[in-house]
């Protein structure tokens, strides 16, 4: 068997290039945290409030979703039509019908995605009157 040796110069310019470059790499790769969407809802009609929810993130999908009567029943707005939803970089607006005019709603965003840095963050909840 023959004994051979790494030239010095050349195993220290590897190593240096590793180091150098192997961060960049990850960097590159990382995900940002997924963000809560931005959202904002008006009473646009009698029993009728509308959401515009637009999805900052460069995945997952953004919804609206509101707690009504007097137990806060959980509604999502378009009944989670699948155009309800923001995309990526997306802004769709949707409504909640059939709400009792007068009456108040929480209303809130939130974004969801399944990749390993996912989450679903949401958004500040607010209080919306029903027209």
């Amino acid at each position: 068997m023959k004994n051979m040796r790494i030239n010095r110069p050349i195993l220290l310019a590897a190593s240096a290039a590793l180091i150098a470059f192997g961060p960049v790499t990850v960097l590159a790769n990382a995900q940002a945290p997924l963000q809560a969407p931005e959202v904002t809802f008006v009473g646009t009609a009698p029993g009728t409030v509308t959401a515009t929810v637009h999805n900052p993130n460069g995945t997952g999908r953004c919804w609206a979703e509101a707690g009504v009567g007097p137990e806060q029943n959980h509604r999502f707005f378009g009944n989670s039509a699948p155009e309800s939803m923001a995309g990526p970089g997306q802004t769709v607006t949707t409504t909640l019908e059939g709400l009792e005019p007068g009456t108040t709603i929480t209303a809130r965003g939130g974004c969801f995605d399944d990749t390993p840095t996912g989450g679903m963050p949401f958004s500040e909840l607010v209080t919306v009157t029903v027209p």
